[in-house]
């Protein structure tokens, strides 16, 4: 709960720094993690409930499917925009061409104040700066964390990493 609560207010504050709605910040990250703790069987009833098509389930990361999930149950459940659900669905490895929200659910996730890991002040630093470099910045940490497990990148993560470095705006 402590994690959970931590990115709702670090959410809000980038909701209030960045110019998004602060509400809709605030019910993306009370409810991005809404089925984490579910089974892989009970993740699995959630797709097949909600018809979401899982490209092999089989070797999706279970760490994967509860922002799949989490995003379906927010919206049909919980009467979450779908700007919020999809804030949700992208919160743990982003995409090319995020919104707003998506950024700041994704960042607010990891940076909150209960992370504490190696360069997690760097990336704080930076996403005060510019929402887009810190992004960029979580993703590049995420993507090395990955490499240094011997784990696969996401290609969601590879295509968020690749439209940064194309569009953003140099500061």
């Amino acid at each position: 709960v402590p994690h959970v609560l931590g990115t709702e207010e670090t959410a809000a504050k980038l909701a209030r720094r960045w110019g998004a709605d602060e509400e809709e910040a605030r019910r993306a990250a009370l409810l991005h993690d809404c089925t984490k703790k579910e089974s892989r069987e009970q993740q699995l009833a959630l797709c097949r409930q909600y018809q979401i098509d899982v490209e092999k389930p089989e070797k999706l990361e279970t760490k994967l499917f509860h922002a799949i999930t989490g995003a379906a149950v927010a919206e049909h459940v919980f009467g979450l925009s779908p700007a919020a659900a999809s804030a949700i669905r992208w919160h743990t490895t982003g995409k090319a061409d995020m919104t707003l929200l998506e950024k700041i659910i994704y960042i607010a996730d990891y940076m909150e104040p209960n992370r504490d890991f190696p360069g997690v002040e760097r990336l704080r630093e930076a996403v005060w700066r510019d929402l887009d470099e810190g992004v960029l910045l979580g993703i590049d940490m995420t993507l090395e964390q990955l490499r240094l497990k011997g784990q696969p990148a996401c290609s969601d993560s590879l295509a968020a990493r690749q439209w940064l470095l194309t569009h953003r705006k140099e500061p």
